[in-house]
């Protein structure tokens, strides 16, 4: 979380930045809020691990979300991400798939990533 916070004070480059992507299909509204997502990745032959960690939205529209991640993660990977609701006025769980995915160095050991991603459709309520 130290290190999202980090970004906080230069998200507006990041939004600027990714303003300036022609590629869009929907307009995107500015987003600024911490995201619990869950990945699981296939590990060998037949293990699978599932990490849980919070993202940074830094936008969205209709169709998907800009995240920064604190892990990499694989193009087309998909998984899930709590999104605030404001009609319902708590979170709901989306299933995205990764469209694109840039690191972005924070130090010399540290990366963060920039992920664009899609939603494919809300998992049913748990």
């Amino acid at each position: 979380m130290r290190t999202i916070g980090r970004w906080m004070a230069t998200s507006k480059s990041i939004i600027d930045m990714t303003a300036k992507q022609e590629r869009r299909d929907s307009d995107r509204a500015p987003s600024m809020w911490a995201c619990p997502y869950e990945l699981t990745k296939l590990e060998g032959s037949a293990a699978l691990k599932s990490s849980r960690g919070y993202g940074y939205s830094i936008n969205m529209s209709p169709g998907g979300m800009l995240l920064l991640l604190p892990q990499k993660v694989d193009k087309r990977q998909v998984f899930e991400v709590q999104v605030p609701s404001k009609a319902k006025k708590k979170e709901r769980t989306k299933l995205v798939e990764v469209r694109w995915t840039q690191s972005i160095p924070v130090s010399a050991r540290v990366k963060m990533y920039l992920v664009g991603t899609r939603f494919l459709f809300e998992p049913p309520a748990r």
